[in-house]
């Protein structure tokens, strides 16, 4: 009934002060809390500025503190001001808390003297070294006072809102400024009880998968509603607060880091509250691609990694790596692709890997591995066309060019007056490439060796050859020399050069050559002659056996034969050897 009457009483006098031309807001409610009363008021009045004002809320309830300030300052305009005392007017009703009263003048607090007024309020007179006038607090341009003072709301202070006032006596116009009612205002209000809401989230979310949202109101028996909020706008309906707790299913449909909170929608009796924002970053898968261009390339050459990560609006950075080593510092992701240029110093096969660091809104992900082929850049090569010097016409010879340097592989292709007439493979081990061939006719012909290249050798072609080719001596035989080689082909095995010259009844040597290498020579006996020779390095050799005839018959050259020399095989293991007993 008390506080009944009283809102009534205290009715009157916010509808004057509104009629005074005052700012005044209705009292609150439980729920949601009216929007507080004017809190401070300013007169000007030539070259005095007086203002009081609240400091901190404004709506408070029985058993709360409240602090007024008054402030006196001077506008300026060169006449100084001489003020005997300035005046705080409380609520009626509020208690003064003495040891809180506090003025600052001239920068420094308390320089005054305090009078304890029988109404409530204080007032503050000059303490000492005030003013040059005539006593008071002297004002110069832009100089001000400032009395501050704290009320306490008594228990049984009636629900409404209180005006209170301040005063300046102003020596030098004799006269005050300022009145007991000055359009400042508190609101005791209804003792409704307060609330605290909290927000749980999870760290992170799954975009499109749905997460729970957890509010907590404190004290659980708060009756009401929580609106949950994504950034401001509202997620959803609002939820009931059962048992001080609300939760709702929510599904993300953006990525990215989004800031949550919850609104508690209080009904009667309790005050509205809101949670602290919480974050959670809302993740989208993403994929990222590799390309390495151009592939394979030479040493020292210069060459592109390109990762593409999906979606292309996905926010982060590429760690390109190669051998599972980071190759410099992580590459920006701009339009959703990252690049790196960089060499290999060394021939060889690495392995480029794009990973993708991710950020908020983004999973990390990594690119399958890219293998770059790094090569040797190519050997120039020179091809020479090296026999035969002189030829007879129906007799076979042997065509032999060589390359150098020494290739791992490739063929030589022979052309004779500027028609092919066959290839033969170069040896990897002598580098000589050997054609059997006949020349139909006498004169002299033209011979061009053509090396097709291989991995890491260049192709060329020889200059042209000029081979003597004469019709055969009638008085002549002709002879035919076949070569047999017998033996292991690897390196440090003896091998048997065997070659057979018909008819056997011919006279004269055999030269046998490697390549261009001469291996030795032996006299032709009953139609054979024979050498013995070891290789000591592996590779593809091409052996001949040159016949140089007696006189009565005519020379004759076997066709070519490539041996493949390889490395030793392991030796076998020695028996192992008993020992006998006594």
């Amino acid at each position: 009934m008390r506080s009944s009457t009283l809102r009534r009483i205290a009715a009157p006098l916010v509808a004057g002060i509104a009629a005074a031309g005052l700012i005044v807001v209705g009292s609150g409610t439980a729920g949601a809390e009216a929007p507080p009363p004017a809190s401070s008021n300013t007169l000007n009045d030539g070259r005095l500025r007086l203002m009081k004002e609240v400091v901190g809320d404004n709506v408070v309830h029985p058993g709360d503190t409240v602090t007024y300030k008054t402030t006196v300052s001077h506008n300026g305009g060169g006449i100084r001001l001489s003020l005997p005392w300035i005046r705080d007017y409380p609520p009626a009703g509020f208690e003064l808390i003495r040891d809180s009263v506090k003025v600052r003048y001239d920068n420094s607090w308390n320089k005054a003297n305090l009078k304890y007024k029988t109404d409530g309020g204080v007032a503050a007179e000059c303490k000492s070294d005030c003013t040059l006038l005539v006593g008071g607090f002297d004002l110069n341009d832009n100089e001000k006072i400032t009395l501050e003072a704290k009320y306490r709301v008594p228990d049984d202070m009636a629900f409404g809102e209180y005006d209170s006032g301040a005063k300046v006596s102003v020596r030098t116009w004799s006269g005050d400024r300022g009145s007991k009612n000055f359009g400042v205002f508190v609101r005791v209000d209804d003792p409704v009880t307060r609330t605290s809401t909290a927000l749980s989230v999870p760290a992170t979310a799954e975009l499109g998968a749905p997460v729970e949202l957890v509010a907590t109101v404190d004290p659980s028996a708060a009756s009401g509603r929580i609106q949950f909020k994504d950034g401001g706008t509202d997620i959803g309906a609002p939820v009931d607060v059962v048992n001080g707790r609300a939760s709702l299913s929510h599904t993300f449909e953006t990525a990215g880091v989004r800031e949550v909170t919850a609104e508690f929608l209080a009904d009667g009796g309790f005050y509205s509250s809101t949670s602290a924002p919480q974050t959670i970053d809302v993740t989208a898968d993403t994929v990222t691609e590799l390309q390495v261009s151009p592939n394979p390339v030479l040493v020292g050459e210069d060459v592109v990694a390109t990762a593409t990560v999906t979606p292309a609006n996905a926010q982060g950075q590429i760690q390109f790596k190669v051998n599972g080593a980071n190759d410099g510092a992580p590459v920006n992701v701009v339009n959703g692709t990252a690049s790196l240029t960089r060499s290999f110093p060394e021939a060889g096969t690495y392995s480029v890997v794009a990973e993708f660091l991710g950020a908020p809104g983004n999973i990390g992900s990594t690119s399958e591995p890219v293998n770059v082929a790094v090569n040797d850049a190519d050997w120039g090569t020179t091809t020479t066309v090296i026999e035969p010097v002189t030829a007879v016409a129906g007799t076979p010879v042997n065509l032999a060019a060589t390359v150098l340097p020494i290739p791992s592989g490739g063929d030589v292709i022979f052309v004779v007056n500027g028609v092919e007439v066959g290839a033969a493979a170069v040896g990897t081990g002598d580098g000589v490439a050997v054609l059997p061939y006949t020349f139909g006719a006498s004169g002299t012909a033209n011979v061009v060796a053509e090396f097709s290249g291989t991995a890491g050798y260049t192709p060329s072609t020889s200059a042209g050859f000029p081979v003597t080719v004469t019709d055969p001596e009638p008085a002549r035989t002709e002879t035919t020399t076949a070569l047999n080689v017998i033996g292991e082909t690897e390196v440090g095995e003896p091998l048997s050069f065997e070659a057979t010259v018909a008819p056997n009844t011919a006279n004269g040597t055999v030269e046998f050559k490697a390549g261009t290498e001469v291996l030795g020579t032996a006299d032709v006996v009953g139609g054979v002659a024979t050498l013995t020779h070891t290789f000591g390095a592996a590779g593809t050799y091409v052996v001949t056996a040159n016949f140089v005839a007696g006189e009565g018959f005519a020379n004759s050259a076997s066709g070519p034969t490539v041996l493949a020399v390889t490395e030793p095989s392991d030796p076998p293991e020695p028996p192992s050897t008993g020992s006998l007993g006594g």
